[in-house]
């Protein structure tokens, strides 16, 4: 690259990393996802990880509705291992290692396209990743999301290296870091398992492909799947497992909720393009381009497709909604087609005009660029402004609730509340979520949201209608907590 291009890809990083940073929050979303992963960063620490998945599968086989696996894969908490040991549970702090990888994704991106576009356009490309608001802004969760869009992309760059090295041992060495950067993903999120059979997939295609690579082909997929099993297997040897309990809400799988899942997903891409004026114009011009760079390109980014079709394949069997976030590794690959599609249909009509477009292009996507900096600046202002807001289950009425329930409560208290993991991350008490009436006298007390309405709760105005022994033990703006009599 020349000494230019890398000035402005370092700026375009460090700009990102700063308004990334400026949107950071001192509290949390009330989803209480973050709260497993900390406790087992915690549990990691200690060496209490069997202890955890005890407690946590007593939390999740409990409670009215399944939250969560009784463990998540161990990669991410082991991330926010070093942040734990540091700064304990400060949210705002916890949030870097999300932020550091980010950038980090951004790095593996440009290099995935930059063989693919000229570095105007890589440079351009990367940008409306590096300045967007929503996934700037989804960087002050703590969760396993960002990492594994890195992981997933970073797994695909080198693959798809390995796929085009023709030095045998430059090869060799890309073909396991394919292995270990896939084992990485599965290791952050069960989804990861996906890049090795879209991988696995791949490459029987190009064996019945292209008889004079049939060895190279079988070496290299060899030695991708050994790496990534032996990764696994000492992972197993040192973590224990609980990821795979996640995979009993395939009970409620249905054809008719697979059908449902398919427009909802492709609609929800859009959300790359919200905080833009005219999205619905703008995300429709993406999804022509996106099309035309699909059919255009099928066979040479064959690999990209059967990820792509294969990762949303999962995501619309799955019983669970899980929104925007879950369309992350695939965000890089929609807008990689709907460039290109631009950039082919520019080839196409060629002749005089074809600089016009071209220029056209880069001007649309500057303005884009623009528009989404400015944006995201504005919620950096805002942010600071509040002095970076404390919200969610971090704010001083949910502080002041932990506290008393830590402090007056035996250490063998069972709590009933509508987040309970996040209830025994800050109170080291069990904790179940119920909706049921006749259940909640399992528990020793009761704490209950008056913000969250039905939000797995019986809401405070209706817990009279259960006629259950309540003796009101404590009470703020936010939160009031019962003791149930037995």
């Amino acid at each position: 690259m020349r000494n230019k291009t890398i000035l402005f890809l370092l700026l375009i990083l460090l700009s990102s990393a700063f308004l990334g940073s400026s949107i950071l929050t001192r509290g949390h979303l009330w989803g209480d996802d973050f709260a497993a992963y900390l406790m087992q960063a915690k549990s990691i620490t200690n060496g209490s990880m069997q202890t955890f998945i005890e407690h946590n599968t007593f939390t999740i086989m409990e409670s009215s509705e399944q939250i969560g696996p009784f463990a998540y894969p161990w990669g991410f908490p082991l991330l926010l291992v070093p942040a734990y040991i540091l700064f304990g549970i400060d949210p705002l702090l916890l949030k870097l290692p999300g932020l550091l990888t980010y950038i980090v994704f951004l790095l593996a991106f440009f290099f995935m396209i930059k063989r693919r576009f000229t570095l105007t356009e890589s440079l351009l490309t990367v940008s409306l990743f590096a300045f967007n608001p929503e996934l700037l802004h989804f960087v002050d969760n703590i969760l396993s999301d960002i990492p594994f869009l890195l992981l997933s992309t970073l797994s695909i760059l080198l693959a798809d290296m390995t796929v085009h090295e023709t030095r045998r041992k430059h090869r060799l060495v890309l073909a396991a870091g394919t292995g270990a950067s896939i084992f990485g993903a599965f290791f952050f999120r069960t989804q990861g398992l996906i890049l090795l059979g879209s991988l696995l997939l791949f490459q029987a295609i190009q064996f019945l492909r292209q008889r004079e690579q049939r060895k190279k082909i079988i070496s290299d997929s060899l030695l991708i799947v050994a790496v990534f099993s032996i990764l696994w297997g000492i992972s197993t040897l040192i973590f224990p497992g609980g990821q795979t309990s996640y995979l009993a809400l395939y009970a409620g799988f249905s054809l008719e909720l697979f059908f449902d899942n398919i427009p909802y997903y492709s609609n929800i891409f859009s959300q790359f393009f919200s905080t833009l004026p005219g999205i619905s114009f703008v995300f429709g011009i993406f999804v022509v381009f996106f099309f035309i760079g699909l059919i255009s390109r099928f066979m040479e980014d064959l690999l990209f497709v059967i990820y792509s079709f294969l990762y949303l394949l999962v995501l619309w069997s799955w019983p669970e909604r899980q929104g925007y976030r879950f369309l992350f590794p695939l965000l890089p690959l929609f807008i990689y087609f709907a460039l290109k599609g631009m950039r082919t249909m520019i080839q196409k009509i060629g002749g005089e005009q074809k600089a016009l477009l071209q220029k056209t292009e880069y001007a649309f996507l500057s303005l884009m660029v623009v528009l989404l900096a400015y944006n995201a600046g504005n919620y950096a202002y805002i942010n600071l402004r509040d002095h970076r807001e404390i919200n969610g289950p971090f704010d001083p009425f949910s502080m002041e609730t932990y506290a008393f329930i830590k402090d007056n409560t035996p250490s063998d208290s069972v709590i009933v509340f509508f987040k309970p993991r996040a209830m025994r991350l800050m109170t080291d008490r069990d904790s179940i979520a119920l909706t049921d009436c006749d259940r909640i006298p399992t528990g020793d007390y009761l704490a209950l949201s008056k913000k969250v309405g039905e939000n797995l709760q019986i809401p405070p105005e209706h817990i009279g209608e259960c006629n259950l022994p309540l003796k009101t033990v404590f009470q703020n703006r936010r939160f009031v907590v019962y003791q149930i009599l037995k």
